[in-house]
């Protein structure tokens, strides 16, 4: 397999991680050196910070999935096309986010992370999901 093929698949099974909960796996992805550019401040906690961040998001939305729609690879970076939903914990009702993230991989873990993702919205009542 390419290495372009390799990092598509390595980012594929980090998002199945996620929907498993397995957050040993989804950090042992990451380079303890990470720069994520979504991230504010001098970067220097960048997994930590991450880790948290995502931490807070699955108790918020404990039902919480990622479904990917979109996996676009070239060399060492690849491109993910996603909708986060789930149920907020507080208010009991369905939420849904989109997202754009792109990965830079080197020697089999994430190096750096660039992020565009919508807030995250209640549904309309009655709604499945958002048109995207």
């Amino acid at each position: 397999m390419d290495q372009t093929s390799t990092n598509r698949e390595f980012v594929k099974r980090h998002f199945d991680a996620l929907n498993r909960r397995d957050l040993q796996t989804v950090v042992g992805n990451m380079r303890p050196d990470l720069y994520d550019h979504e991230l504010q401040g001098d970067h220097a906690n960048d997994l930590q910070e991450g880790a948290q961040r995502l931490q807070a998001l699955m108790k918020q939305v404990p039902d919480l999935t990622v479904d990917v729609r979109d996996v676009i690879a070239d060399g060492d970076k690849v491109v993910v096309r996603a909708v986060w939903s789930g149920t907020n914990e507080a208010s009991q009702r369905k939420v849904e986010f989109h997202g754009f993230v792109q990965w830079r991989i080197v020697d089999g873990k994430f190096a750096e992370r660039w992020a565009t993702v919508t807030p995250i919205m209640e549904m309309p009542e009655g709604a499945n999901t958002f048109e995207w």
